[in-house]
């Protein structure tokens, strides 16, 4: 979204056929605006607050911890469909705003088999990041006469297939996700020629990145457990193609994730609290502090059918406005511009479930509006469906 001036002088000197070594992450694979990109996927994890790493569920909550999922008879399908607002970004700073265009779905497809009473197996297709940014118009003139027009604009969709094996033994539970991230972003930008006018270019990045997950949970009563997962760091090379030219980007890292929850159920009054808390190690890029952000949610049983849930969570901005950058004169700069679109969000959240048969319905609202006192109000919308399967008697 926000490129780097070292981006910009690198494409300003091209020539056909030539590629650059960036020392840098790629842009689009930071976190500058996750708090829009993530599509929060899960209705039912939605709904109590995007609390569950120490929950047990259908195999969506296997992207929160590849441990929780549960299978009740022989196999299990499930699906979801989950819609978000579009947002105005920088609007304080810049004219008209970046506004979100579009964005693909937050849809999730999966089944999953229970192959003995120790192990669960299945695979999870999830849509589970996407923004498309319109950046504005940049234009160069002669004389006061537009001569000619670039629209800019960005987009990042990550889709993902996830293979989750769960292993169920007395009190424990131990699971690894198999997760496989597909990535494709676009950018259309401008730089300044050796002219001094801007001239455009298109960059495009495809890739594939592999990235397991770890996770356990531990139960010493029946009606408390403890959960943690792991998102295993990774590194790797990636290559942006802008036609005639490529960017080698040589400093990418994908961050570790570290997840702890708990959760209580009530025996008596039919009520379970969950909380959790996550961290993401954003640090190792200099521009950016760590993620550290908690979860709450309640789950009221209020018949054998009707689920009722609420919640919070906490997205902290990631920002390290510290961060300064120097440029080709040896002058320092602020690397952020101070926009009221970076802030530290709290969500509501509110969902349901409805039991019919071996079908669960989940419906989840979350919402921004409530608790965060800011200029951009984001709300999603997500209906599941959980589908028991067994084998004829």
């Amino acid at each position: 979204m926000l490129k780097s001036i070292i981006v910009l002088i690198l494409v300003g000197l091209l020539s056909p056929l030539l590629s650059f070594d960036v020392n840098e992450q790629e842009g689009t694979c930071k976190p500058t605006i996750d708090f829009y990109a993530d599509n929060l996927v899960s209705a039912e994890i939605a709904g109590q607050g995007y609390a569950g790493v120490a929950d047990i569920g259908d195999i969506s909550f296997s992207n929160l911890n590849p441990a929780s999922f549960e299978i009740k008879n022989d196999a299990q399908f499930y699906y979801e469909y989950g819609i978000k607002n579009n947002v105005n970004l920088f609007s304080d700073i810049i004219t008209d705003g970046n506004k979100t265009t579009e964005y693909k779905s937050g849809v999730s497809a999966a089944f999953a088999y229970k192959f003995s009473d120790y192990v669960r197996a299945g695979v999870i297709y999830t849509a589970k990041s996407s923004y498309s940014i319109d950046m504005g118009e940049v234009y160069n003139t002669h004389n006061g006469e537009i001569v000619e027009t670039f629209e800019i604009s960005e987009k990042r969709y990550i889709n993902s297939v996830n293979v989750p094996i769960s292993y169920v033994l007395d009190k424990f539970r131990f699971g690894i996700g198999l997760n496989l991230d597909i990535y494709h972003s676009e950018v259309n930008n401008v730089y300044t020629s050796y002219n001094n006018i801007w001239e455009g270019f298109n960059g495009e990045l495809n890739f594939l990145l592999f990235q397991p997950k770890l996770g356990a949970i531990y139960s010493p009563i029946q009606n408390f457990n403890f959960g943690l997962s792991l998102l295993v760091p990774v590194e790797k090379d990636l290559t942006t193609n802008c036609g005639m030219f490529v960017l080698d980007f040589e400093k990418n890292k994908f961050p570790m994730e570290i997840a702890f929850g708990t959760k209580y159920t009530n025996t008596v009054v039919p009520i379970s609290v969950l909380f959790d808390f996550s961290h993401k190690h954003y640090s190792d890029l200099p521009e950016f502090v760590d993620s550290n952000n908690f979860h709450l949610g309640l789950e009221y049983k209020l018949m054998e059918k009707l689920h009722l849930r609420t919640g919070m969570f906490t997205k902290f901005d990631v920002r390290n406005t510290d961060y300064m950058f120097t440029n080709n004169a040896g002058d320092e700069f602020e690397y952020w511009a101070d926009s009221d679109t970076y802030e530290d969000r709290k969500y509501v959240t509110f969902g349901m479930s409805y039991f019919w048969k071996r079908t669960e319905i989940n419906l989840a609202v979350v919402d921004n509006s409530f608790l965060t006192d800011g200029d951009i109000k984001q709300t999603y919308a997500k209906l599941g469906f959980t589908i028991q399967l067994a084998h004829p008697e």
